[in-house]
């Protein structure tokens, strides 16, 4: 039996945010008919068992493998019955009647492919809710150090952007297996950002809805910035940066990307040389050899 609005969480090693999650989804959703479906990514044994007895309602789906986040949120969207899907991050809290206010408005506007409310972060400040700028021109803001805004709603009225972050996407269910759902070619980072274009791309608009209201607890790391740089995530973050330019601006402009980067590494390393900075020249180096090798993982890829 279909119902208005799956919510799909995917789990890895986060039980105690879940729960919070899960908790806050209950307490604040109401309006509108909904179901919870947890994937599990193979976490540590027996970790959720207190949640599946506490929430005997939430459907939990436990992979004997780690999916990553697009092919987990696949798996978890073949067992749901909603109309409308919302992928939302175990890290997060709704602070108000989110769902119901994002399905409302996606059924009062046909031509909305995807939405997604503000978001904050745990000390109510603005965060990351959406980008409004194309993605490799935000890249060369980053590379050459000019200005960017946080994709934050201030206007408090819907609004046209180019993605919504993944930590709380809506979605009609249709639309999404008609696009086949997130790539699998991505482990993790810019899955909703490639499927945001494939549905921006044939017509639909995506659109940040700020009446919804979500806390989003991704905080920085308290490493340094050099051991920052031999995190799994950091190398993974620019593998799958390249794989989706590769996939929407092409080889080409793939290969200006990085080398662009390069350039400006070498340019940071000169200069720390000069200037006799040793913790300094090694941070750029540390950058310089992770870039390479994530490069050459990228042009692995290629060749498949």
């Amino acid at each position: 039996m279909e119902i208005a609005v799956s919510i799909i969480i995917v789990n890895y090693n986060t039980a105690e945010l879940l729960g919070n999650c899960i908790r806050s989804v209950q307490s604040k959703t109401e309006g509108v008919d909904y179901e919870i479906i947890v994937v599990d990514n193979n976490s540590e044994k027996e970790s959720l068992d207190h949640l599946t007895e506490k929430y005997p309602t939430v459907h939990f789906i436990f992979s004997e493998e780690n999916l990553g986040f697009g092919r987990a949120n696949n798996l978890g969207v073949s067992h749901a019955n909603g109309k409308y899907l919302f992928f939302l991050n175990p890290d997060t809290l709704l602070l108000n009647n989110a769902i119901s206010i994002l399905y409302e408005f996606m059924e009062a506007n046909s031509q909305a492919g995807v939405c997604g409310g503000n978001m904050y972060k745990g000390d109510m400040t603005p965060a990351s809710s959406y980008y409004d700028i194309d993605f490799l021109t935000l890249e060369y803001k980053i590379i050459f150090n000019r200005k960017r805004h946080t994709g934050f709603n201030h206007t408090r009225m819907p609004q046209t952007v180019n993605v919504i972050v993944g930590a709380d996407l809506f979605i009609p269910a249709s639309l999404f297996n008609k696009f086949k759902g997130f790539d699998p070619d991505f482990f993790l980072y810019f899955e909703e950002v490639e499927l945001c274009y494939r549905i921006q791309k044939a017509g639909y608009k995506i659109i940040s809805v700020p009446e919804a209201e979500i806390i989003h607890l991704q905080g920085g790391s308290a490493e340094n910035k050099s051991k920052e740089l031999n995190k799994w995530s950091y190398q993974e973050h620019w593998y799958s940066k390249f794989v989706y330019f590769s996939k929407t601006k092409g080889k080409f402009k793939t290969a200006l990307l990085y080398w662009a980067n390069m350039l400006k590494l070498g340019a940071a390393k000169a200069a720390y040389t000069l200037k006799h900075n040793p913790e300094k020249l090694d941070y750029w180096k540390k950058k310089s050899e992770v870039l390479k090798k994530t490069y050459s993982r990228y042009r692995q890829y290629l060749k498949r």
